[in-house]
């Protein structure tokens, strides 16, 4: 399984957030940079990078930073949040960021849907598919999680047919680290279509052994790092 150590920014600092909560922050560390040195000295060469002031607002404030760090040597990026059209996506491609990752829009906006299916190699488009567990099912929730949809999370998977990979985050669970909704990832892995990228209430290597056991393909991890539950050693040395 693929380890990716995870970063969100706000206003130019790692953070994280409680249950996508932005009321609720934790700011761990005011250079982003200096962050993925500690990831890369550790030899993590892929990173996860959310930018939270776009998923909330749709708004570019830390498009120059994300660049900046797209130039370090020998790491590779996936990003998200806030990318809602197509000229974002391109932008992104331009500072040779990997994946893209895309969930609004690619919910609510049927024209940028066909869009993504069409003008874009599938295996460069990560869904990010925020759910809430509302009266036992999986609803997806959008606008940086500050909005909850009546759309399911299976649903969704069903009609967008040929998505090749979903980030799922279980957004009860994310900042938690109480463990991952292993009961989720199960159903969504029946579909072997699908690359699962399992977000959200990470807390413990006993978690990322859980996924393993189950053949998660992917993971990223954030606040367990932090807040030094699990070691950038321990992640490391897995499997």
């Amino acid at each position: 399984m693929k380890i990716i150590p995870a970063i969100d920014l706000l206003d130019g600092k790692c953070v994280r957030l409680l249950k996508g909560d932005y009321s609720k922050i934790s700011n761990y560390n005011n250079n982003p940079l200096d962050q993925i040195n500690e990831f890369t000295k550790a030899g993590f060469d892929y990173i996860h990078i959310i930018d939270l002031n776009a998923a909330k607002s749709g708004g570019d404030e830390n498009l120059l930073l994300i660049e900046e760090i797209s130039q370090i040597k020998n790491i590779k990026l996936q990003v998200g949040g806030g990318i809602r059209d197509s000229k974002k996506i391109e932008r992104l491609f331009s500072y040779n960021v990997d994946r893209v990752i895309v969930g609004t829009a690619a919910i609510t906006d049927k024209i940028f849907q066909k869009e993504l299916r069409n003008n874009f190699e599938i295996e460069k488009i990560i869904y990010g598919l925020d759910f809430k567990i509302i009266d036992n099912s999986p609803l997806l929730s959008i606008n940086g999680w500050t909005e909850n949809t009546n759309i399911n999370l299976f649903d969704y998977i069903e009609e967008n047919y040929w998505i090749k990979n979903i980030l799922a985050t279980d957004i009860s669970l994310d900042g938690t680290l109480e463990g991952p909704n292993i009961n989720i990832y199960k159903q969504i892995l029946k579909n072997k279509k699908l690359t699962l990228i399992a977000s959200g209430g990470i807390g413990s290597i006993e978690d990322i052994n859980k996924l393993n056991l189950i053949n998660s393909h992917e993971c990223v991890v954030g606040k367990a790092i932090y807040e030094n539950k699990i070691s950038l050693k321990e992640l490391k040395n897995v499997n």
